[in-house]
């Protein structure tokens, strides 16, 4: 196929036109939007119960970055052959299975008694997780038309701030009055119940609505994961995520902590003043979603202004502030970087085909989790040598590694898949 007789399949990445959600579009969304919900709570409870879990087990700041680095090793590992599993085995049947695992590890976290174990279960945990993300997209993919992906998966994704709050909320209610250990409890059982409330209700697929591509006719209709791991466009995707991932997971787990051990905070206080920020990162990420579906994917227009306004925002963190103006500053980081994080994936995952959409999603969600690995960790460190205001100016080298990777790759779908076009035409020439 050459470029010429593919360019008007292409250009229909501007026309294709906006419709509602389908009744069963829209329970998917919900359902995993639950599941989502989970998730954050499950894996931000612990960021809240860190300062009690340090001092009942004796861990300095450097073994507490570890417990939450621990979850990212095992959730990066699995992304890449999880979501070529989803693939294989269908969304509904991983996600459930996924649900339930990580569910049962965070009630077997209250049962930790040492470092050593409380590290294998959190590592066990993001195995739990880490088919999830790729199933989620994937479900809604099969349920959506291209146009309408990045908005559905916006409201989706809406569910990472309400999965903090409950943390925040009730995962301090919890700790205050049953303690860390019942709070892990009660949070994996209503897991659980999420997990059979996914393989009970979520309708079938609708096979029309998943071969709605971008592309109609484009080389992408026969793409293979062998394919995805061979372009350079994907992992550009990958390295954007990685930079998101670098702010959004230093923040999460190491802003409770300063706030509590640092500043003398009450921990209360800290789970009700950080409802704010969380619920504008749970608008910005939809409304990133919706605006990256309305400019055709065109991701640049949004990540390179909202990376820029973060690193002006954490410039002025580094400084001893007073909290109030600290707390508002994390919410307009929430808002900037919110806004990113659906642009990230516009271009593979409006038009790829649904087939390799679980593989494609997971490819490129690793790099926020190798993000969440390293910065943790590093963190905890640079706090324990230098100071906080210096860990929170590390996260400036996350922006900068997201602005040059939204720079180098293709500005929209139409390139993105273009790239793919251009190597078939070379392979089959070249055969």
């Amino acid at each position: 196929m050459s470029n010429t007789s593919s360019q008007p399949a292409l250009n229909q990445v501007q026309k294709t036109p906006r419709v509602r959600l389908s009744r069963d579009a829209r329970l998917a969304v919900f359902l995993f939007f639950l599941g989502w919900v989970m998730s954050y709570a499950d894996r931000q409870l612990i960021t809240l119960a860190l300062p009690y879990i340090g001092k009942d087990l004796s861990l300095s700041p450097t073994q507490q970055g570890m417990l939450i680095s621990a979850f990212f090793v095992t959730y990066a590992i699995v992304q890449i052959p999880g979501g070529m599993l989803v693939d294989k085995l269908g969304a509904k049947r991983t996600a459930v299975a996924g649900v339930l695992a990580w569910s049962v590890f965070t009630v077997a976290t209250g049962t930790a008694g040492s470092f050593a174990v409380m590290l294998a279960i959190r590592a066990l945990f993001g195995i739990g997780e880490g088919v999830y993300p790729a199933a989620s997209v994937k479900a809604v993919a099969e349920r959506t038309s291209a146009a309408q992906r990045m908005t559905a998966t916006g409201w989706m994704y809406s569910s990472n701030a309400v999965g903090t709050i409950v943390a925040a909320l009730a995962g301090a209610a919890l700790i205050a009055t049953i303690g860390w250990q019942g709070a892990f409890f009660i949070i994996g059982a209503v897991g659980l119940l999420v997990a059979l409330a996914i393989g009970i209700f979520l309708p079938k697929a609708d096979a029309s609505a998943a071969q709605t591509l971008e592309v109609q006719e484009s080389p992408t209709s026969t793409i293979t994961a062998k394919d995805l791991f061979r372009s350079a466009a994907l992992w550009g995707h990958v390295a954007m995520f990685f930079g998101y991932g670098v702010v959004a997971w230093g923040m999460s787990a190491w802003v409770p902590s300063y706030l509590v051990d640092a500043r003398g905070i009450p921990l209360g206080v800290v789970a009700a003043a950080a409802v704010i920020p969380v619920a504008v990162g749970g608008v910005a990420s939809v409304l990133g979603g919706r605006l990256v579906d309305r400019l055709g994917g065109r991701h640049r227009l949004i990540v390179i202004p909202g990376m820029l306004a973060c690193i002006l925002t954490l410039a002025m963190m580094t400084q001893e502030l007073p909290v109030p103006l600290f707390i508002t500053l994390i919410g307009l980081l929430s808002f900037f970087s919110g806004m990113c994080y659906m642009p990230v994936f516009a271009g593979p995952v409006r038009g790829l085909p649904t087939a390799v959409v679980g593989t494609a999603y997971a490819t490129i969600s690793t790099g926020s989790q190798v993000a969440g690995i390293l910065t943790p960790t590093l963190m905890g460190v640079v706090v324990e040598n230098v100071s906080w205001e210096a860990a929170f100016g590390v996260l400036i080298a996350g922006c900068v590694i997201c602005i040059i990777a939204a720079a180098l790759v293709p500005r929209g779908p139409d390139e993105f898949f273009a790239s793919f076009a251009r190597r078939q035409t070379v392979a089959v020439h070249g055969a």
